[in-house]
């Protein structure tokens, strides 16, 4: 059993370096706390300040940090999927489950993936690695969520869909049954997605509409 595991399953005493010292990295820091581990520092290239407002060192190098094992604490799904591809420690990830969380012992949860407050996540659906599952998301039975995804705060994954890899749902998107959303997509927030959406575009509206679309996949 790998660390990353190890965390998930609730181990005490587990040290986590958090990627990123940006704002998402002040939600990490309560959710590390709230799966009872502990902060070992944070990494990011462009701070040499202490964060805030946990008050741990941030250094410009993750080496310089004494870590068990680590998530990525960046938004922004391209910069998420770049630093995790730039990673060479991304057998540490770890999968964060706050206690609020409900999963069900059907589904998968991959690796480095942060499952945050009162998310839901139903039988049989898969979410891949280095995933935002933000607060008060529901993501139901049958769904697949790519790698590198940010499911932002109340969004609605009906049952049977899927998010492509890198791909953003903006706060309070519903995406209806069967629908596909391909990778590298961005849906606005409180977006209704009807219908499939090819790579690379991005969808807002009721029902959500292609407004910019993707020229390199045409």
């Amino acid at each position: 059993m790998n660390m990353a595991r190890q965390a998930a399953q609730g181990a005490s005493d587990v040290r986590i370096a958090v990627i990123g010292a940006g704002g998402h990295s002040k939600e990490v820091a309560d959710l590390i706390v709230a799966c009872g581990h502990s902060l070992a520092g944070f990494q990011d290239d462009a701070r040499n300040d202490a964060h805030y407002p946990t008050g741990s060192p941030i250094f410009a190098d993750v080496a310089q940090i004494d870590f068990d094992g680590l998530t990525i604490a960046i938004g922004d799904v391209a910069t998420r999927r770049r630093v995790h591809d730039a990673l060479a420690h991304t057998d540490r990830l770890t999968t964060l489950v706050h206690p609020s969380a409900s999963i069900s012992p059907y589904a998968s949860i991959g690796d480095g993936t942060q499952v945050m407050q009162n998310v839901v996540v139903s039988a049989d659906a898969r979410v891949e690695e280095n995933v935002i599952l933000n607060v008060g998301c529901f993501v139901a039975h049958d769904c697949v969520v790519g790698a590198h995804c940010h499911i932002a705060p109340g969004v609605l994954l009906s049952g049977g869909c899927s998010v492509g890899e890198a791909s953003l749902c903006g706060a309070g998107a519903v995406v209806l049954p069967g629908v596909r959303i391909g990778a590298g997509c961005t849906v606005g927030a409180g977006a209704v997605v009807t219908a499939d959406v090819p790579d690379g575009a991005t969808v807002a509206g009721v029902p959500a509409r292609v407004i910019e679309a993707d020229t390199d996949a045409e």
